[in-house]
């Protein structure tokens, strides 16, 4: 132990003494500390490249959850527009009525001196509730006209924008039929 440990101040004779015996612990403790200066500096440097993976993992995964994100982000705007494009039709469904009704109604109407030359029904493509509609009787005068408008009224249509004009043995009716639910 004498090698390891020697004494610091040697004794000289006549001179000095040596050190207590106390301080024969300062080498001790300076191998202690520079054994565990090594030992902590390999943990420290242990844990930094945990660390280090740790975080490249972390990147990798938020990098994973980013992709996601965005991939349902996408599907989601995807859902959206389909849900507006399916609103829409179901608007224009529910505002939409079946023109046979009307067509039917027209037809018997007419009286027997009266007859239909032309009618046409056409629908608003932005508007369903709304159609246009051209009829042209022949015979029958404003009376077979007004018979006429009544079936479409009992429909629960109302005419909008409607003209007249008569001619010499018809009649020239258009307007916009408006459905009014009631």
């Amino acid at each position: 132990m004498d090698n390891i440990i020697h004494d610091l101040k040697t004794e000289r004779q006549n001179v000095s003494e040596g050190l207590p015996s106390g301080y024969k612990l300062v080498p001790v403790a300076f191998y202690i500390v520079s054994v565990a200066t090594i030992f902590l500096s390999l943990f420290f440097y242990l844990s930094k490249k945990a660390y280090e993976a740790t975080e490249t993992s972390m990147r990798d995964r938020l990098t994973q959850a980013q992709t996601q994100q965005s991939g349902f982000v996408a599907q989601q705007n995807a859902i959206s527009a389909e849900s507006k494009k399916a609103e829409g039709i179901a608007k224009w469904l529910e505002g939409s009525r079946p023109l046979q009704p009307v067509t039917v109604a027209v037809g018997r109407s007419m009286g027997k001196d009266s007859t239909v030359a032309e009618l046409s029904l056409d629908r608003n493509p932005e508007i369903p509730a709304h159609t246009f509609m051209q009829l042209k009787i022949d015979g029958g005068g404003s009376q077979q006209l007004e018979n006429t408008l009544n079936e479409i009224y009992a429909l629960d249509y109302q005419t909008y924008s409607a003209q007249q004009v008569k001619g010499r043995n018809s009649t020239d009716f258009q307007a916009t039929l408006i459905f009014t639910d009631r």
